[in-house]
């Protein structure tokens, strides 16, 4: 009885060290806490390094019966357990930390600025076949160049007007267009006051309220 019990705590050190990982992996997905990570790989190691290691020693002296399959089975849960901490926890923390700080603060913006850099390249479409830029954005609806459910930014939640205007009434060169914004939003950002411009060049900016 008391063999099967120590048999036992390669395989209760291994389970351990696995419930420290996938604990590690929610943390990972959901607030990206490298440090509170390293807190929990510390002692997650050590019990997958200590399972192996008994494990080991265990099988060594050929046990038989529930024995063996105890002993067995805390090896090779320690090991996984040892391979997932430091194989893919270092994976995990170069390719999935990275991407999340990419991640946009605020998605409806980032989604606003997709909306308004689609509009752009409506703009251009549109002067390359009329020689001039429209009107207004309406006339891109109209003429069938866009839909007009781009015509909102998803943070305006009455659709009574366009979310977006015009800035410029002719096109600029295009050796000025990484410095000529074509679009403007209407919607402030609440934090700063600030609204989206986008330049003929296709990339997002602010300007000040």
């Amino acid at each position: 009885m008391i063999r099967k019990r120590i048999a036992a705590l390669p395989l209760v050190f291994g389970l351990l060290s696995i419930l420290l990982f996938a604990l590690s992996v929610w943390i990972m997905n959901t607030s990206g806490s490298w440090q509170r990570i390293l807190m929990l790989g510390i002692p997650a190691v050590t019990g997958s390094i200590t399972s192996l290691i008994l494990g080991i020693s265990i099988l060594r002296k050929k046990p038989e019966g529930g024995t063996y399959g105890l002993a067995m089975a805390g090896s090779i849960t320690g090991g996984t357990s040892l391979v997932f901490w430091v194989v893919m926890i270092p994976m995990l923390l170069v390719f999935t930390l990275p991407a999340r700080q990419l991640e946009p603060e605020d998605p409806q913006l980032a989604q606003s600025c997709a909306q308004m850099r689609i509009w752009v390249r409506h703009i251009k479409t549109f002067h390359r076949e009329h020689g001039r830029l429209p009107v207004r954005l309406d006339e891109l609806v109209d003429k069938g160049y866009a839909r007009d459910h781009l015509l909102y930014d998803p943070r305006q939640r009455r659709r009574d007007a366009p979310s977006y205007r015009l800035m410029v009434r002719e096109m600029p060169p295009e050796t000025e267009w990484a410095t000529t914004p074509l679009l403007e939003g209407r919607i402030p950002n609440p934090r700063d006051g600030t609204r989206l411009i986008v330049y003929a060049d296709e990339t997002c900016g602010t300007i000040g309220h």
